[in-house]
């Protein structure tokens, strides 16, 4: 049976490979009142954040910059490669998001940004119970979601990409199954919402 994360990440991974070839070094500042509102509303003097997603390093930096610290986790051998290219300072860790390899109840934050988009509905809660399980209790989860309908697999140069567009409230109770509630909710660009969760328990 397919596993439409492994693919998909797969794929990005084929992508941070390319980049590193051409000697992509660099990445804009962008969204950083954004990631700093996030580490406030944590309450921790230094909050402890693991990043996922895409714009690895640059978030790592971001966060270590505004007092935090970052540990950033994908599953591709080239993301993690470019990431510590574009921040040699950084802490980054190979690892299946859903097995984390860091240490449970230990971190006031994850930054998963566009990852909710590249995991098939049904399997949501299931994939996410690894990033529940990095949280203390009362940490915060922060999810870029894009809003719509569609699932399936996209077609790119780099190979196949399985991409999801959800409803804001059914994506909330897919995870409330994890004890994550809604703590904030803004709309993004292209029909994304921004999107910060607690977890209870």
């Amino acid at each position: 049976m397919e596993d439409p994360i492994n693919i998909t990440f797969q794929t990005f991974d084929r992508i941070a490979e390319a980049a590193l070839n051409d000697g992509d070094a660099d990445q804009p500042d962008e969204d950083r009142d954004r990631v700093e509102a996030f580490l406030m509303r944590t309450g921790r003097p230094v909050p402890h954040v693991v990043v996922l997603g895409r714009n690895l390093a640059m978030r790592c930096r971001q966060i270590e910059e505004l007092g935090g610290s970052a540990v950033g986790v994908d599953g591709g051998g080239f993301v993690i490669e470019l990431a510590r290219r574009r921040y040699p300072g950084g802490q980054f860790q190979r690892g299946d998001l859903r097995k984390l390899p860091v240490d449970t109840n230990a971190f006031d934050g994850v930054w998963s940004d566009t990852v909710m988009a590249h995991i098939p509905r049904a399997e949501v809660a299931d994939a996410m119970q690894s990033v529940h399980d990095a949280l203390r209790p009362g940490g915060l989860l922060y999810v870029r979601l894009p809003l719509g309908d569609q699932e399936g697999f996209e077609e790119t140069p780099h190979g196949r990409i399985f991409r999801v567009r959800w409803d804001a409230d059914e994506f909330s109770a897919a995870i409330s199954r994890l004890d994550f509630s809604l703590l904030e909710s803004r709309a993004m660009p292209e029909d994304e919402l921004a999107m910060i969760f607690r977890r209870e328990y």
